[in-house]
C-alpha cells in the first residue's frame, strides 16, 4: 500500500507495509490518518473503543525509555487467549516463554527505536495451542506534558488470529 492518504485538506506519505489482512490493514490506515504529517501519532489521540476493528485483537504496549522494558498497557480479549492469562499491568518479561517471544519483543524494540509501524506472521505453536498470528506494531508519541514528545511512548499493536497457518513468514 503506497500513495497518499487523505483525511480532510491534509495528504500524507504512507508507510509501504505489507499488510496481508484487511483488519489490520484498516488499523494502519486509522493510525496513518490520524497521524497526519507527523512520524506518529500522540497515545492520547488513540482511544481503543474508537478503533476501526475489534478492541479484543488489540495491546497497547508501554514503552520505558532507554530500556528493554515493556509494560502491558492494556490487552484485548483475543490475546489473552493467545497468551493463556490475563496479562495488563505486567511486564513482557513476566509473560510464559514461547518460541514466539523474541520475535515479538525485538519487533516491539525495532517500532520503539526507529518510530516506524512494524508487521509480521507468528507461526503456530501446536504443543502450547497457540495460533499463528499476523501482527502489525505502530508507534505512539507522547503528550507534550510528559517530557516524551516527538519519542515512542506506547506502542498500538494488532493482531489476527489464524488457527489453521503453521508456517513462519515474515512478511515486513
Amino acid at each position: 500500500m503506497t500513495g497518499p492518504a487523505t483525511w480532510g485538506a491534509t495528504s500524507v506519505a504512507r508507510f509501504p507495509l505489507q499488510i496481508q489482512n484487511s483488519t489490520l490493514r484498516l488499523l494502519h490506515d486509522y493510525w496513518d490518518i490520524l497521524r497526519g504529517d507527523r512520524a506518529f501519532p500522540d497515545s492520547s489521540e488513540v482511544e481503543v473503543v474508537d478503533l476501526p476493528v475489534s478492541p479484543g485483537g488489540i495491546m497497547l504496549v508501554d514503552v520505558a525509555p532507554n530500556q528493554m522494558a515493556f509494560t502491558l498497557h492494556w490487552v484485548g480479549t483475543d490475546y489473552v487467549l493467545w497468551l493463556h492469562r490475563e496479562s495488563t499491568g505486567l511486564q513482557l518479561e513476566d509473560l510464559p516463554p514461547s518460541p514466539n517471544t523474541m520475535p515479538f519483543a525485538q519487533m516491539l524494540r525495532r517500532s520503539a527505536d526507529n518510530g516506524l509501524p512494524q508487521t509480521r506472521s507468528l507461526p503456530a505453536i501446536p504443543s502450547m495451542t497457540i495460533p499463528a498470528a499476523e501482527l502489525v506494531v505502530l508507534p505512539l508519541g507522547g503528550p507534550p506534558q510528559s517530557g516524551m514528545a516527538g519519542k515512542v511512548a506506547r506502542l498500538l499493536v494488532g493482531c489476527a488470529f489464524d488457527r489453521k497457518r503453521r508456517g513462519l513468514q515474515v512478511i515486513g
